[in-house]
């Protein structure tokens, strides 16, 4: 049985990867800083968008460079968001289902401002039991951290078993934070040789049931009375 479904809305839930890159890349060479997509797709993917542009900025190491990048970047993606994007094929349908069958817990390396409108946008946010950004904790996002502190809001609900909760995911940084944590990740839609570090994958969350995601990680898809 699966006792909690964590996952982030980016990648997983919504498109959003085109725009949070232009985002940043547009940012930085805003500021003057060479920066290629497949720079970007090599050590910012997935991380949050100061950790990215902290990435980005390599060796300069200038605080106020830093800090216009992060907040350029932040303004253009919000834009970018309250136009509206794409939603994941079958992203709708799990998410339901997930919701019927136990708590759901949105973590995310994205703002709690711009995570919120998304999810309000897409009409998600108050099917969510708990929602852990980047805002709330310290240090790197994501991170082992978001994820306790998400199992901390779930079992508040109800009690949790730690190996039963499931991480969807979308990139290499977040398969490392949930399996830090001690929960298994399952990778959505991502390169084989990244999906090679989660516990297991699947192409897309289309015609893919909670049942058979629990089965991938060796999980029953009996339910507690």
């Amino acid at each position: 049985m699966v006792d909690g479904v964590l996952l982030d809305w980016e990648g997983v839930l919504a498109d959003t990867g085109h725009a949070r890159r232009d985002s940043l890349l547009g940012a930085l060479a805003d500021e003057g800083v060479r920066f290629d997509a497949a720079a970007y797709d090599e050590c910012c993917l997935g991380l949050s968008v100061r950790e990215a542009a902290a990435a980005a900025v390599g060796t300069v190491a200038d605080p106020t460079l830093l800090e216009l990048v992060t907040l350029r970047a932040q303004r253009d993606f919000g834009a970018r968001v309250s136009q509206g994007f794409t939603l994941q094929l079958g992203a709708v349908k799990l998410l339901e289902h997930a919701q019927l069958r136990g708590p759901v817990a949105i973590v995310t390396a994205a703002r709690r401002l711009e995570t919120e409108s998304a999810l309000r946008l897409a009409g998600f946010l108050d099917g969510c039991a708990a929602v852990v950004t980047a805002d709330e904790v310290r240090g790197d996002a994501p991170s082992a951290a978001q994820y306790d502190l998400a199992l901390e809001h779930l079992s508040r609900r109800r009690p949790l078993r730690r190996d039963h909760v499931v991480a969807l995911v979308a990139t290499r940084a977040a398969i490392r934070a949930a399996r830090a944590a001690g929960i298994p990740a399952v990778a959505v839609g991502t390169p084989a040789h990244v999906a090679l570090e989660a516990d297991a994958a699947v192409s897309s969350l289309l015609a893919v049931t909670l049942d058979e995601i629990a089965s991938l990680v060796g999980l029953s898809a009996e339910r507690h009375a």
